[in-house]
């Protein structure tokens, strides 16, 4: 089965497959209450797991990528009401068993990948345990999980979707030296969102999980704080590690993780190359080659305060926190969708409910914070610097809104929720 034209298929009662995923998809996101709920939870056992030696943070540093991906997953099933087609093993098993086989493949050739690469090979290490131990843990469970997959989450949506049949068409085309074909289908909409998927993946994970590993490092102690530090210093320390950790765990799993089980894949990907340009610059390796022009806004932490004040120094520790916190919760409340480039689906309530785009918001206002607090950000040069960054980060969500506008609940989203960072200003 190849394409739509192929499916006649009907469900239940005699319903096409078409109005059953209309019908019962749900499509709506997780409540951003329920994404913080279980962003704690999953942390608690984190933690209690590394504190009863149960797990080794150094070694398990990526449990809870692992356990929030798990508590999301449960969240999707129990909530799911659509129908699904129950099919025969029979028919089942063959199909199970190729994806097994190439997606594993894909799995081992994209770790030796990170392990050739000269930019990750030796800035990723902790990646690549990451990923060597979840393909191990394919090994076993992954023929299983397609099993389960393609005979009880098997949907018109589902497959149209599924990555696997167009990879296979473009193989057997190979095969058959049909390379004209290959060439048309790999400009063909579907198949760049594909590529582009998983060239996305292929990037930003190792940044998250490295993230994700520095994170638990310091808060378990390896990097511990400066002597002589306040009780207030040290907390607002361990503070912004937890909301930073949290951040990149969560956009950890929002690259990483694909389902059927919790349809997470990315519905489409932006193919506008200056779109990927203004993203990519704001992440390594590329931001350090664009701050060799434009110096990212920061001070050496010996900087003198712009007052010297221990009481007004003491409010700004407390308000840089709180923008951070705040930042750190606009993302959790995305789930699954944290990602660049790309759209699954549109968070509309809580934070987002106020403005459009909360996160960047904070994340100005924390870096603001951060960098005009001192007395040598106050020159041409400084400010020049933050308002160029600033203006990065806007023309950012600018290409991120240009690209999402196209799909329907985003632009019911847009009349919904007029104003992008500062309710009734912008």
């Amino acid at each position: 089965m190849s394409g739509a034209g192929n499916f006649t298929l009907r469900a239940k009662h005699g319903r096409t497959w078409a109005s059953t995923v209309r019908a019962g998809d749900g499509g709506g996101m997780i409540h951003p209450l329920l994404c913080y709920t279980g962003i704690a939870l999953v942390f608690l056992i984190t933690w209690g797991l590394y504190r009863a030696q149960v797990l080794d943070p150094r070694a398990h540093f990526y449990a809870p990528i692992g356990l929030l991906i798990a508590f999301y997953t449960v969240h999707a099933m129990v909530t799911d009401g659509q129908v699904y087609q129950q099919r025969r093993l029979g028919r089942v098993i063959p199909k199970a068993l190729c994806k097994y086989v190439l997606w594993g493949l894909v799995l081992w050739g994209i770790l030796k990948f990170y392990g050739v690469h000269p930019l990750y090979k030796n800035s990723t290490v902790h990646m690549q345990r990451f990923f060597a131990d979840f393909l191990r843990l394919f090994v076993v469970l992954g023929f299983p999980y397609f099993i389960l997959a393609e005979k009880y989450r098997y949907s018109l949506d589902n497959v149209m979707g599924d990555p696997y049949l167009r990879v296979v068409s473009l193989l057997k085309a190979l095969c058959r030296g049909r390379f004209a074909l290959i060439k048309r289908r790999l400009l063909q909409r579907p198949y760049k969102r594909i590529y582009l998927a998983v060239l996305i993946r292929i990037h930003y994970v190792p940044i998250m999980v490295e993230q994700v590993y520095v994170g638990i490092s310091r808060l378990s102690g390896d990097l511990g704080h400066p002597p002589g530090q306040s009780s207030l210093s040290a907390t607002l320390l361990s503070l912004t590690a937890l909301a930073w950790l949290i951040d990149s765990n969560n956009a950890a799993v929002g690259y990483f993780w694909e389902s059927w089980f919790t349809k997470t894949r990315m519905r489409e990907v932006d193919t506008d190359p200056l779109h990927w340009f203004v993203v990519l610059i704001c992440y390594v390796p590329f931001i350090m080659y664009a701050a060799q022009f434009v110096p990212f806004p920061a001070l050496p932490e010996s900087s003198a305060p712009l007052l010297n004040h221990r009481g007004w120094n003491a409010a700004i520790d407390v308000a840089s926190v709180v923008f951070l916190m705040l930042y750190m919760l606009s993302g959790s409340a995305l789930s699954f969708s944290t990602s660049n480039l790309s759209y699954k689906k549109i968070q509309t309530k809580g934070l987002y409910a106020l403005v459009r785009h909360p996160a960047t918001a904070f994340k100005l206002g924390f870096f603001g914070l951060s960098f005009f607090r001192y007395r040598a950000a106050y020159t041409v040069a400084g400010i020049l610097c933050y308002l160029v960054w600033s203006t990065v980060y806007i023309c950012r969500l600018l290409a991120e809104e240009q690209f999402l506008r196209q799909f329907p609940d985003y632009r019911r989203y847009m009349k919904k929720t007029k104003y992008r960072l500062i309710p009734w200003v912008f």
